[in-house]
């Protein structure tokens, strides 16, 4: 008579084809059809996932009611409270474990050793690989849609409520970190750029409450090819505020830092000529070769034109295109061409006042700009005159997820969303979670002070009364 053997005496492939068969005999019929024999493998991966989990948990060692090093501080602590349980949802089902709990009294500080070991969320009831796959979700679609399509890859529902929560969660997080920290953990520096591109440009998103409207500043620094006259691919770097300028700087300042602006041989800071971004230039990046937006510097000609012509003149084609190759050869060019208009206008009896103020206003614009304006050496260079990198970033960056049909946004969860895009964006959808979260846990950085590098420039982190403003017009 044959013995029969312990369940140790398997292999583990003799198991797993056990249980397939055991699973076979319970759930085939002749008429399933392939979809229904995935689903039910499907369930059965997700029902074994359950003791998996619990058997690995069991293996760990027992927590002992001893002191630890506060996070914070280094000091050891004793234990507060003991055994406390916490439940968690894992892509394996929920799990039930306990730990001890520790208080710093000198940090202010609580924590939970057995959490900061299993890479656990501080908080929520979501485990790290879970609260990954919800904020991917949530980052890119509705709330309400997110839900619905989770269903279709995962078996255990979530609700709009656990989406929301989990972006304001991880949104505080980006907000509260050291953002070169966060620049650093998103996109790790790989030596000196060549050429290094900076834009800046504003948008505006709808927001609940008496101001419908709020600007969000969205930055964009990236490394230039000039034999190709392109981008790098992949080594954009983005950075967005639902706020003003006070807050939008020292954001900035901190992606360059990363990117060692002050070793970098050549820095391109491209604007679309608001005076602005020009003081925002001069700030951060005072040594950078400042270009007007090419499509702007256009457009301004073209808006004169429609003044001078009408709206509707057939000759507006033809006026754009001289303005074009005026612009093509220099600035100097444009605005020679331009003074000969003016003897004409003037024979005019009607609307003489405002042609000569379009074309005042235009010589103006160009000559404020003229530095910015030598097109044709800066092309021979490889180097860009277009603003197309950072007015394409506030489409695939914000308003894809941020500016849908009857969207309205509270500002708290509107600065939240615009901090964890620029991230997503800049880091890819696998590495930016885990991005935030050793960001969020690592101490702040020592920098350099600003006086040092900046010329002594102070914006809002050095200066009371703009960190006042920025706290009022904040959530």
């Amino acid at each position: 008579m044959t013995r029969k053997k312990g369940l140790r005496a398997f292999s583990k492939n003799e198991l797993l084809e056990e249980l397939a068969r055991r699973h076979a005999d319970e759930v085939y019929r002749d008429d399933m059809t392939m979809s229904e024999m995935e689903l039910a493998v499907e369930k059965l991966k997700g029902d074994s996932g359950d003791p998996g989990i619990e058997a690995l948990l069991r293996r760990m060692k027992p927590e002992k009611p001893t002191g630890k090093a506060c996070p914070k501080c280094g000091k050891r602590i004793p234990v507060k409270v003991r055994d406390r349980e916490r439940t968690v949802r894992s892509l394996a089902g929920p799990v039930t474990f306990k730990r001890n709990y520790h208080y710093c009294d000198e940090c202010k500080c609580g924590f939970y050793p057995v959490d900061r070991l299993l890479n656990l969320p501080e908080e929520g009831e979501l485990t790290s690989e879970m609260e990954k796959r919800v904020l991917d979700f949530a980052i890119n679609d509705v709330y309400g849609e997110c839900a619905a399509r989770w269903n279709l890859h995962y078996q255990e529902p979530i609700s709009e409520n656990l989406l929301r929560r989990v972006i304001a969660r991880v949104g505080a997080q980006c907000e509260a970190a050291d953002q070169v920290q966060l620049q650093q953990e998103l996109k790790p520096g790989e030596g000196v750029a060549e050429v290094l591109v900076v834009e800046a440009d504003g948008s505006l998103l709808p927001i609940r409450g008496p101001e419908p409207w709020k600007e969000a500043k969205v930055g964009v620094v990236y490394r230039h090819d000039t034999e190709r006259n392109e981008p790098i691919e992949g080594r954009a770097r983005y950075v967005a505020v639902v706020n003003g300028l006070g807050e939008f700087a020292p954001v900035l300042e901190d992606a360059l830092h990363v990117e060692k602006i002050n070793e970098v041989p050549l820095v391109v800071w491209v604007g679309d000529g608001a005076p602005c971004n020009w003081t925002l230039a001069d700030q951060l990046a005072p040594d950078a070769v400042q270009i007007l937006d090419w499509h702007h510097a256009v457009q301004h000609a073209v808006d004169c034109g429609k003044i001078l012509l009408g709206e509707e003149s057939p000759w507006l084609p033809l006026w754009q295109k001289r303005a074009e190759t005026l612009l093509s050869e220099g600035p100097g060019a444009a605005i020679a061409e331009l003074m000969e208009c003016i003897p004409e206008v003037e024979k005019r009896r009607r609307d003489r006042a405002d042609a000569l103020q379009a074309l005042d206003d235009l010589v103006r614009y160009y000559r404020t700009n003229e530095r910015r304006m030598n097109y044709r050496l800066l092309r021979e260079e490889g180097l860009p005159i277009g603003s197309g990198a950072v007015e394409s970033a506030h489409r695939h960056v914000l308003q894809t997820r941020m500016k849908r049909a009857g969207q309205r946004w509270s500002l708290r969860n509107a600065r939240r969303m615009a901090r964890l895009r620029a991230a997503y964006r800049t880091a890819g959808a696998l590495a930016f979670y885990d991005a935030i979260r050793r960001a969020h846990r690592s101490p702040p950085q020592r920098r350099a002070t600003p006086d040092a590098d900046r010329n002594g420039f102070h914006y809002a982190r050095q200066g009371r009364r703009d960190i006042d403003r920025c706290a009022r017009a904040a959530s």
